[in-house]
């Protein structure tokens, strides 16, 4: 018979409560910040363990109706629990939201992080001096000299994609997203890295572009998915798998493109002192243009941008950056697009001043120009308001790094549309608090908007 150690299982079970309430301590005092931090805060009980998600029953299918739900819960700030110790307050007023857009405080990882493994420490996840000096290095990219050099792209991809459409059978509905996204995807293919895809005709066999589209749709499933927000149980999932191995498969491609692009550079500029030479890096790429007879691309100015202290990007920073424009740029401006021919749909009389004011700037032209674009004033305004309505990124996430002050909101200011406060409106808030601002809900605060559902110009 084996001999029962009592001193051995009291040390075991010492050390396991010793472990227990090591890991439970922050959790427990995360919960206290957020139960101090929405004090006095008017909002539904949450439940002890998932939190404020049993009211509003987040999915990837219901979360515009999750949004309008939390907009029904306050005009100012809404308390949101996503189980019994995530917490945010989420900002739906331009009172509340103005302080905290004036900061430079990080996202918060929750969802931005589970883009690290396709983009890397990219524009949109970077923070602080990385961030600073790799948007400044980025800058030049958007400059109207070198958007102009896309109209090509853009007038070419669009066309496609209307041909497209065109050789279908007439009355028949079409479902939209997935042709916009594919020549979203095409125009910023060929706009970052001069690549020709082909992929609106292909019938989606490119490799490349079926990746880039099944990591986009598994962030936003695994956004929703609380079960596999770990990392260690989304790997051992089938998507968390498929998932990686596309990550594997875009890196080996991209990284390729790179040092091809980065070879032909050299081979074009080896012989030239005064690009070597020259200080001016906007010279410099005007002697690379003259010198390669094309247009700069995207992936051209991020291998020859450089700081003042005449560094570059790695290699690494130059695919964490165009994977994260592809993903950026393709997502957001498919989204906008397939809105705003919802909303021609849905507003016949916009749609009309739209095609009226296209066709007068066009005349007999078949494609647009780039001078044409500030004359399209109506269009523009159209464009503007369904990003109001229909925002491509609808919501954004920051945890603070020092303390913020928020002056108003609290208290009795939670209802209070007044210029000015009442006496106690404001809440200094530590670090670790988080904050989430759909901008869904922002831009339809109907303490702000008049009639927030509907575009408001619509006797213009």
């Amino acid at each position: 018979m084996i001999q029962l150690n009592p001193a051995l299982y009291l040390s075991v079970a010492l050390v396991s409560i010793v472990l227990l309430v090591k890991y439970l301590t922050p959790w427990y005092r995360l919960r206290k910040q957020g139960q101090k931090a929405m004090e006095g805060i008017i909002g539904q009980e949450p439940h002890w363990l998932f939190g404020t998600l049993t009211q509003l029953q987040l999915s990837e299918a219901s979360f515009l109706d999750a949004l309008k739900q939390l907009n029904e819960m306050g005009p100012k700030i809404v308390p949101l629990w996503m189980g019994p110790f995530l917490w945010y307050l989420v900002l739906v007023h331009p009172h509340v939201v103005k302080p905290l857009l004036e900061t430079a405080e990080p996202k918060d990882e929750i969802g931005y992080g589970f883009l690290r493994p396709w983009i890397g420490d990219g524009l949109l996840v970077s923070k602080g001096e990385k961030w600073h000096r790799n948007r400044h290095l980025l800058t030049r990219a958007f400059h109207f000299d070198i958007l102009k050099g896309y109209m090509q792209s853009f007038n070419s991809c669009a066309t496609t994609m209307l041909d497209i459409w065109d050789s279908k059978p007439r009355g028949r509905t079409i479902e939209m997203f997935k042709p916009v996204s594919l020549m979203a995807l095409d125009n910023m293919l060929q706009c970052t890295m001069s690549f020709q895809t082909g992929c609106q005709t292909d019938s989606g066999e490119n490799k490349y572009i079926k990746a880039v589209f099944e990591m986009g749709e598994t962030v936003m499933k695994r956004v929703f998915n609380p079960l596999v927000h770990p990392d260690f149980l989304f790997y051992l999932t089938p998507c968390g798998r498929r998932f990686k191995a596309h990550c594997d498969y875009v890196h080996e491609f991209d990284e390729k493109i790179i040092a091809e692009r980065k070879a032909y550079i050299q081979k074009i500029t080896s012989n030239s002192e005064r690009m070597k030479n020259d200080a001016d890096e906007n010279q410099n790429l005007s002697l690379y243009m003259k010198m390669s007879k094309k247009n700069l691309d995207f992936l051209d100015i991020l291998l020859l941008t450089k700081d003042e202290d005449g560094k570059g990007l790695s290699d690494r920073e130059i695919r964490d950056e165009v994977d994260t424009f592809l993903f950026e740029g393709h997502d957001t401006t498919a989204s906008a697009l397939s809105w705003a021919f919802y909303c021609f749909a849905t507003y016949p009389e916009c749609q009309e001043k739209c095609r009226t004011e296209v066709q007068t700037v066009l005349g007999n032209k078949k494609y647009i120009e780039w001078n044409d674009l500030a004359k399209l004033s109506y269009l523009t305004m159209f464009i503007k308001e369904v990003l109001r309505l229909y925002p491509p990124v609808f919501t954004m996430a920051r945890k603070l790094s020092n303390p913020l002050t928020i002056n108003r909101g609290f208290g009795e200011d939670q209802f209070c549309q007044a210029e000015f406060p009442p006496p106690v409106a404001g809440r200094t808030l530590g670090p670790g608090s988080s904050f989430n601002t759909p901008m869904f809900m922002l831009h339809r605060n109907a303490a702000v908007w008049p009639d927030p559902e509907v575009i408001i110009f619509l006797s213009c």
